[in-house]
């Protein structure tokens, strides 16, 4: 879906909540009927599925076809591969219900996978940058993850993965991508849930290349807009603006979170920054941005909440944090509240929106 200058529409967060309630207790009670060791075993030959669609996403396969079904042969042609293993490939893709088999053997899309087309609000994005190599040999480190609750990255690559991403310029575009499509799907939830249209001044802290802000804009068409971000993802979302409309709203701001960032804004977002860092770098974040603010100000805080019952996948989030992400992880409402509490701010509320794991937390400036 390529973004225009109409404010997207947020889905009904109580339906789709309890649409994946539903899912979810399908999915369970399908697995009571049949021995735990089939599940497990299902489970665990699961894990190569990472690697199988990061891959038939990176080639296309699914844009592919989008023109009509092509047989293995045709499309192994078209990706420069082996046509045995790319059939056997699409047959256990089929499998997991991804892609379907005509009759005459040649493959087509389905509803699944064209959730990969090379499209702004696809999953693509995620399922290649989540199948990249460095990734992997992180998660092939888990064990000592495990024993010393440090990162594996780091300690696999030796750099930290921002420091990956500046030596690896494509899988930093792909990470930004595979961010941008997560906003994209959770934007006018974020937007319509809180009530932006009460302040002047909404600034984005690391709002990559304005796809909440310019929501937000569009949503609320009176209030004005400052985007902060490295000077190359300004330079980039400058189009994005134009696109929606809202540029002459939005003060482009170069800026760190961990080192300064402009003042005067009545609200002030950190849109899934905070779980990529530890406590400590968390509250350095905090520090920063609540010497922006006046008391009274606000902050907004989307991020996925994971209270130690969770059941949903901001686990699962939790885990990639912890492996890939600076030691990161995902909170609780108690943690968001002593995170606050310890750098100038006061929780006053905590708000749903339409995803089962996203919430939203504001502070007061005290």
């Amino acid at each position: 879906m390529a973004l225009t200058s109409k404010p997207l529409t947020a889905p009904p967060g109580l339906a789709v909540r309890a649409a994946i309630a539903l899912r979810r207790s399908l999915l369970r009670a399908a697995e009571a009927v049949v021995p735990a060791s089939v599940v497990m075993v299902e489970r665990v030959i699961s894990s190569s599925e990472v690697n199988m669609f990061g891959e038939l996403a990176r080639l296309r396969v699914p844009d592919l076809l989008e023109n009509g079904p092509l047989s293995a042969d045709e499309i192994a042609a078209r990706t420069g591969t082996n046509a045995d293993a790319m059939a056997r490939t699409l047959r256990a893709a089929v499998f997991q219900g991804v892609f379907a088999r005509r009759d005459d053997g040649t493959f087509e899309n389905n509803r699944m996978s064209r959730a990969l087309l090379d499209q702004d609000d696809s999953t693509r994005a995620f399922a290649i940058y989540f199948a990249s190599k460095s990734n992997q040999h992180a998660w092939a480190d888990f064990a000592e993850t495990l024993r010393t609750g440090k990162n594996g990255f780091d300690r696999v690559h030796g750099a930290s993965i921002w420091e990956w991403f500046d030596a690896h310029p494509d899988e930093r575009e792909m990470f930004a991508r595979a961010m941008m499509s997560l906003t994209i799907s959770e934007a006018a939830s974020i937007a319509s849930s809180y009530p932006f249209g009460e302040a002047h001044k909404v600034c984005d802290v690391g709002g990559g290349r304005g796809t909440l802000l310019s929501e937000i804009l569009l949503h609320h068409p009176k209030v004005q807009g400052v985007l902060v971000d490295a000077p190359g993802v300004l330079e980039s979302a400058k189009s994005l603006l134009e696109t929606r409309g809202v540029r002459e709203r939005v003060e482009l701001t170069a800026g760190s979170f961990f080192d300064t960032v402009p003042s005067g804004a009545d609200v002030y977002v950190l849109k899934t920054v905070l779980h990529d860092w530890d406590d400590e770098r968390s509250k350095k974040i905090l520090s920063v941005v609540r010497s922006a603010m006046k008391p009274g100000a606000r902050l907004v805080i989307a991020d996925f909440i994971c209270e130690p019952d969770c059941d949903h996948y901001g686990v699962m989030v939790d885990m990639h944090m912890m492996l890939v992400c600076g030691e990161g992880r995902e909170r609780s409402r108690a943690d968001f509240d002593r995170l606050l509490a310890a750098t100038g701010f006061r929780m006053r509320r905590v708000l749903a929106t339409a995803s089962p794991a996203m919430g939203i937390v504001e502070g007061l400036a005290v």
